[in-house]
């Protein structure tokens, strides 16, 4: 609304005498009402929908409102009453300066009053409930607050009662505080005392590098307490690997691959307080490795190692001088010792590597020269005719999470992945396929994970409604882990191939074990490919990760680092993932089908699906000659 200059302010005193004569506009409401409460309000004889209905004190000058709604077609609207007691004034207004009131009905606020029953004190952290009485209005809602802080947890009336509240992890007198969500107006309290908890952890005095070691603990085990595994002295509320006290009684953590001093420490799940803490020594772990001075390019040769052998260690084969954490072909230590690996293609000086599965740090290398092959490679081309076989269904699993609110090239990271996956749903994916859809990240400092969509045959339209729905939140957290066990319930029903597509910008954050969660996917029975999209993944260990990760699910692993190039991943990521093996069952090279053609020295070869052996089909390989299978 804007100023208008007094000619149309005449014109308006002019109209209102008009409509006065025409019919004059008149208003109908309750004569009193409670504090904070919605009201329903008719009127008549207002045929400018910009003309609005506000309530004001009955003092108020002329041309003066409050929160308003404006006088729509249907005669009826609704407005909130203030939160003060006293008498008031509902006014129908004209749209323009200086806004004359048209109509006007009195209304009398009165107070309203609430109560209050709960334990008098209660444990740090603890969840507790409040029986209450009051109003109940719209966003009403019960808390916790003190001197410092009007409130500090709440929980909406709407909810019910009894309301379920959960006490601060720090101790002291606070107040239960029932406010009106109009004006935050506290209408009752009550003394509330939060009494102080104890803890105390048990750890061994040292650990080696990488390895697992058990932590004995006490505490209040709350929701969301856990231990956590830290650098001496770092700042409180930090936290890197951790298990939460929910896992039991003891809990397992692994130790970092760096040496060091440490300290383990009991955390609240609310603020992240320390409970208990003691030290421990983490240990340097040896490594080496032996093999051959040169190798022919494309040929098996072995790798004697000696190391941890701790979980997702791996011997590698890498271009001479490559960054740390970069993986090329590569074998689990867990398969034992000699390691068979396969020389690059490529002629030229590289390096084997002992590397760490937690955090990619290289413990030992050796340096070996790939000679050229006798032949010349050809080229594989691998097609598919379906994203999933009859039968079969699809997951797409999302982060939502904080940082997909970074901008790439002036969007949004979350608004990037919401339109590519609305049209990969519309276009990409057939009608009626058994289709999923699962969401993590939406709740602020927060793990939980959520199937937004159950299994049922797609329905683009719906779909696309909920894509379009989601928000990604500010310090939520990530749990990978946790979402990837969901699948199996998730996908119950799917007596074929499961299909599930991981979207993710960032690194597991909730104490989860991703790499177990898809082994057992594998151990369900069930054929199970997971493929992982990376969305502008900087780290390139976190990379690697994504893609060890992948092949353990018989998927890969699809960087994207913008706009095209999520659309191009997510497209591939409906695609199979192939593997091209010997006679001798050494996998040589591996691929998506529909993709580029991977090049495969000369001979005979089985391709094959991965963790499918039924789809699977001979090929002979020619020097520089391209050879196509479709399976």
């Amino acid at each position: 609304m804007h100023a208008r200059s007094t000619l149309t302010r005449l014109v308006w005193l002019f109209l209102l005498g008009t409509s006065l004569a025409w019919g004059a506009p008149a208003l109908q409401g309750p004569a009193t009402a409670n504090i904070g409460a919605v009201i329903p309000v008719s009127f008549t004889g207002s045929d400018n929908p910009r003309d609005f209905i506000s309530i004001v004190p009955k003092s108020t000058p002329e041309g003066k409102y409050d929160a308003y709604e404006y006088a729509t077609k249907s005669g009826k609207v609704e407005l909130r009453v203030p939160a003060t007691p006293g008498d008031y004034e509902i006014r129908l207004l004209a749209a323009s300066s200086p806004y004359p009131t048209l109509a006007r009905v009195p209304l009398k606020v009165v107070a309203v009053t609430a109560t209050l029953e709960a334990p008098a004190q209660v444990a740090a952290g603890a969840n507790f409930e409040v029986k209450w009485t009051g109003p109940n209005n719209e966003r009403d809602y019960i808390a916790i607050g003190n001197a410092e802080r009007p409130y500090l947890v709440y929980a909406y009336t709407r909810g019910g009662s009894p309301a379920k509240l959960r006490a601060l992890d720090v101790d002291g007198d606070y107040e239960l505080r029932y406010f009106l969500g109009n004006g935050d107006k506290v209408i009752a309290t009550r003394k509330l005392s939060i009494g102080k908890v104890s803890a105390s952890v048990t750890a061994p005095a040292q650990a080696a590098a990488g390895a697992k070691f058990q932590v004995k603990w006490q505490g209040p085990n709350n929701p969301q307490d856990f231990i956590a595994i830290v650098k001496a002295g770092a700042p409180e509320r930090t936290y890197s690997k951790y298990e939460y006290t929910r896992a039991g009684n003891p809990v397992e953590l692994r130790a970092p691959d760096a040496a060091g001093d440490y300290e383990i420490r009991y955390l609240t799940g609310q603020s992240y307080a320390t409970l208990a803490s003691t030290k421990i020594a983490i240990g340097a772990a040896d490594a080496s490795v032996q093999g051959p001075a040169e190798a022919v390019a494309g040929s098996a040769f072995n790798v004697t190692w000696k190391g941890p052998n701790n979980q997702s260690d791996y011997i590698t084969v890498v271009a001479k001088g490559a960054r740390e954490g970069t993986s090329g072909y590569y074998k689990y230590s867990s398969e034992g010792s000699p390691a068979k690996l396969i020389a690059p293609l490529q002629a030229g000086d590289y390096e084997i590597w002992y590397a760490t599965g937690q955090s990619h740090t290289t413990l030992a290398k050796a340096t070996i020269r790939v000679t050229p092959a006798k032949q010349e490679p050809g080229k594989l081309l691998v097609t598919a005719t379906t994203a999933v076989a009859a039968g079969g269904g699809i997951e797409i699993i999302l982060d939502a999470s904080g940082s997909m609110l970074q901008k790439i090239g002036g969007q949004r990271r979350i608004d990037i992945a919401k339109q590519t996956l609305t049209k990969l749903t519309s276009a990409g994916i057939p009608a009626g396929t058994p289709f999923a859809f699962r969401v993590f990240g939406r709740e602020v400092d927060s793990c939980q994970t959520d199937l937004d969509i159950a299994l049922s045959p797609l329905n683009a339209a719906a779909v696309g409604a909920k894509i379009n729905a989601l928000e990604a939140k500010n310090n939520a957290r990530t749990p990978i882990g946790a979402s990837l066990e969901k699948v199996s319930s998730d996908l119950a029903a799917v007596k074929g191939e499961r299909l599930v597509v991981l979207l993710t910008d960032g690194e597991e954050t909730c104490g989860g074990d991703p790499a177990a969660a898809i082994a057992a996917l594998n151990k369900a029975g069930t054929t199970v490919r997971v493929n992982i999209v990376g969305f502008a993944i900087e780290d390139p260990k976190l990379a690697v990760t994504f893609s060890h990760w992948a092949s353990l699910g018989n998927g890969s692993y699809f960087d994207a680092k913008d706009a095209a190039g999520l659309s191009n991943a997510l497209t591939q990521s409906l695609r199979s993932s192939f593997e091209v093996v010997t006679a001798q069952g050494q996998v040589v090279a591996s691929g998506v089908t529909g993709s580029e053609a991977v090049s495969v020295l000369p001979g005979t070869y089985t391709v094959r699906i991965k963790g499918q052996s039924s789809r699977a089909q001979s090929v002979t390989i020619e020097p520089k000659a391209t050879a196509t299978v479709k399976l």
